[in-house]
Protein backbone atom coordinates (compact mmCIF):
# COMPACT_ATOMS: atom_id res chain seq x y z
CA UNK A 1 0.00 0.00 0.00
CA UNK A 2 2.84 2.28 0.79
CA UNK A 3 4.71 1.32 -2.74
CA UNK A 4 1.63 1.86 -3.97
CA UNK A 5 1.16 5.84 -2.74
CA UNK A 6 5.04 6.53 -3.94
CA UNK A 7 4.50 5.61 -7.36
CA UNK A 8 1.14 7.49 -7.91
CA UNK A 9 3.07 10.56 -5.53
CA UNK A 10 5.97 10.45 -8.54
CA UNK A 11 3.84 10.45 -11.72
CA UNK A 12 1.69 13.49 -9.91
CA UNK A 13 5.17 15.37 -9.30
CA UNK A 14 6.13 14.04 -13.24
CA UNK A 15 3.23 16.25 -14.49
CA UNK A 16 3.74 19.46 -12.66
CA UNK A 17 5.00 22.21 -14.95
CA UNK A 18 7.80 23.10 -12.60
CA UNK A 19 9.26 19.32 -12.09
CA UNK A 20 9.17 19.82 -16.93
CA UNK A 21 10.34 22.85 -16.97
CA UNK A 22 13.35 21.46 -14.81
CA UNK A 23 13.51 18.21 -16.38
CA UNK A 24 13.82 19.75 -19.73
CA UNK A 25 16.67 22.18 -18.54
CA UNK A 26 18.69 20.10 -17.27
CA UNK A 27 18.38 17.06 -20.36
CA UNK A 28 19.11 19.74 -23.18
CA UNK A 29 20.21 23.41 -21.18
CA UNK A 30 23.57 24.07 -21.04
CA UNK A 31 25.65 22.70 -18.50
CA UNK A 32 26.17 25.35 -16.35
CA UNK A 33 26.37 24.87 -12.36
CA UNK A 34 22.86 24.83 -11.02
CA UNK A 35 23.60 27.56 -8.15
CA UNK A 36 23.64 29.76 -11.60
CA UNK A 37 20.44 28.74 -12.99
CA UNK A 38 18.29 31.70 -12.74
CA UNK A 39 15.28 29.59 -14.05
CA UNK A 40 15.23 28.38 -10.76
CA UNK A 41 13.95 32.22 -8.89
CA UNK A 42 11.18 31.93 -11.62
CA UNK A 43 9.09 29.70 -9.50
CA UNK A 44 7.51 31.72 -6.81
CA UNK A 45 6.59 28.62 -4.24
CA UNK A 46 9.09 26.45 -2.78
CA UNK A 47 6.72 23.04 -3.84
CA UNK A 48 7.85 24.64 -7.25
CA UNK A 49 11.47 25.37 -6.69
CA UNK A 50 11.53 21.91 -5.06
CA UNK A 51 9.62 19.93 -8.03
CA UNK A 52 12.26 22.28 -10.66
CA UNK A 53 15.20 20.73 -8.81
CA UNK A 54 14.01 17.29 -8.93
CA UNK A 55 13.34 17.55 -12.54
CA UNK A 56 16.55 19.15 -13.57
CA UNK A 57 18.38 16.80 -11.46
CA UNK A 58 16.34 13.61 -12.86
CA UNK A 59 16.76 15.33 -16.42
CA UNK A 60 20.52 15.77 -16.08
CA UNK A 61 20.88 12.21 -15.08
CA UNK A 62 19.15 11.03 -18.06
CA UNK A 63 21.64 13.42 -20.37
CA UNK A 64 24.56 11.55 -18.18
CA UNK A 65 23.33 8.17 -18.88
CA UNK A 66 23.46 8.99 -22.84
CA UNK A 67 26.72 10.76 -22.64
CA UNK A 68 28.17 7.55 -20.93
CA UNK A 69 26.22 5.22 -23.65
CA UNK A 70 23.84 4.02 -20.57
CA UNK A 71 20.60 3.02 -21.71
CA UNK A 72 18.16 5.24 -20.38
Amino acid sequence: MIQEQVVRAVGVRREDPAYKNGWEDGRFGPKELFLSNSNLAGWPGHEERLAYYQGHRDGRRVREMLAHGDPA
